[in-house]
């Protein structure tokens, strides 16, 4: 009876995963260029499962009895592309990432544009850091600033301040997710600028969250998460009722 303990809270924790990332996609549902993440779960390990009749064991299968979570993958689809009628706003228009190096020796790497200018007149996400262009930071000056579709900034003077560029990590490189849809590499970590990409002034890449479908996850989620509950406590009735019976013996 043991054993069913263990399933029916492996399976508890799981759905338990899924409420904590189902309930960070809703709630990020309006952060500009967040990706919606997912649940994966496998089984713990397969045990043989075994018949014993009048001395003779036979092989009839195999069990799964505990389920873990695996990993929490990431949907890179891009999001809709949204008219803010905000200058500052720059959405990307293809593959790649803004890079962000951060005080902390992280480079960030996010598709939200909704920029600011900070004191010293340099491009910035608000919050993160200032925005890496293909010489470095760019200093637009103040926010009356120009973004042609290749990339080119231009200040209020009509003078080129830089460029943006969008770029990859090599395949292969280990991402790791950070709050409001960043994402984050190494300082020093080698990345690709996706040349063909373009970029789109007044546009605000939203997030790739569908409420619709992270709502009827969670619901999904709760339902299975309140069976195995409900399951748990017959078990826990019929040990009591047993261990009654075996003391009245």
């Amino acid at each position: 009876m043991l054993g069913g303990y263990y399933t029916i809270a492996s399976g508890m924790m799981v759905q338990q995963r899924k409420f904590e990332v189902l309930g960070n996609n809703m709630v990020n549902s309006q952060t500009p260029g967040f990706h919606a993440q997912r649940v994966v779960s496998s089984p713990f390990e397969q045990e043989l499962v075994s018949r014993i009749e009048k001395g003779n064991t036979r092989t009839i299968g195999n069990a799964n009895p505990i389920t873990i979570v695996e990993t929490v993958s990431t949907q890179f689809q891009s999001g809709d592309l949204k008219n803010t009628e905000r200058s500052m706003d720059v959405a990307i228009n293809g593959q790649g990432y803004y890079a962000i190096p951060g005080a902390d020796g992280v480079t960030y790497l996010t598709r939200n544009g909704g920029f600011d200018v900070d004191q010293q007149g340099y491009l910035i996400l608000p919050d993160v850091g200032r925005v890496q262009g293909a010489n470095g930071p760019i200093q637009v000056g103040d926010t009356n600033f120009t973004v042609q579709d290749d990339g080119t900034v231009y200040n209020s003077q009509g003078q080129i301040a830089g460029t943006l560029q969008a770029v990859l990590p090599a395949e292969g490189t280990e991402l790791t997710q950070y709050q409001s849809g960043l994402f984050g590499v190494a300082a020093g970590t080698q990345l690709e600028v996706q040349e063909e990409t373009s970029f789109m002034q007044n546009y605000l890449e939203l997030s790739n969250v569908n409420l619709n479908r992270e709502y009827t996850m969670f619901m999904e989620a709760q339902s299975s998460f309140t069976a195995c509950s409900t399951a748990l406590q017959i078990i826990d009735q019929i040990n009591q009722k047993s261990a009654a019976q075996i003391a009245s013996l």
